[in-house]
């Protein structure tokens, strides 16, 4: 009778045993079909362009034209706006030359944003130099449609590169651009700074 114990024992420990195999099996399936699923999360440190970095180094305390915040985000979301209202060719100069002015209040500081700030003021100086062609040729009776012509085009370039820079500081260079700014690494900065400076290389003469 004993005899008869110890193997229904042992049996049923074999048995209990081979539950266990089988459980430990199907547990083990379960974690690899869980770590074929998983998904791996990577992470990696985008590298920032040093030359991307800028801040606001402005100094506008004495400034308060147009009835604005005297911050650059308000300045320059202002001419941004107001450029674009003008029609006259007689105030395409005065625009750009007033704001370029005040450029002694509101400034940045960062290699590619002082280039893009750099190419406005170059615009305004070339139109300050066609606005005296334009004067010189009509006082002596000149044909002035090529004047004017360069003008309008260096016009249109300097609101759409202010149209840019206000994107930049305004909207962290998201949404639609002209793709004239060494910051957003637009398509037509060497369009622009070839226009710019070959007439650049104009007047020097």
């Amino acid at each position: 009778m004993k005899q008869i114990k110890i193997v229904f024992t042992g049996l049923m420990l074999s048995s209990l045993l081979m539950g266990c195999t089988e459980e430990e099996k199907k547990v083990e399936q379960v974690k690899a079909e869980e770590a074929k699923n998983e998904v791996v999360t990577i992470e990696t440190e985008t590298e920032v362009n040093p030359r991307k970095i800028w801040k606001d180094v402005s100094t506008p305390e004495g400034f308060n034209h147009y009835g604005i915040e005297p911050t650059l985000n308000a300045w320059i979301a202002y001419h941004a706006e107001d450029i674009t209202t003008t029609t006259d060719v007689n105030e395409y100069y005065p625009k750009a030359n007033r704001l370029t002015t005040e450029l002694t209040y509101f400034r940045v500081q960062g290699e590619d944003l002082e280039k893009d700030f750099e190419n406005l003021n170059v615009l305004q100086t070339f139109m300050g130099h066609l606005d005296y062609v334009i004067s010189v040729e009509e006082e002596q009776g000149i044909d002035t449609d090529e004047a004017y012509e360069e003008l309008k085009v260096s016009f249109k370039y300097f609101t759409e590169l202010l149209h840019d820079l206000n994107s930049i500081i305004n909207e962290n260079g998201q949404g639609e651009t002209f793709g004239l700014t060494h910051q957003l690494d637009g398509n037509r900065v060497d369009e622009l700074e070839k226009f710019l400076y070959s007439e650049a290389v104009e007047i020097g003469k």
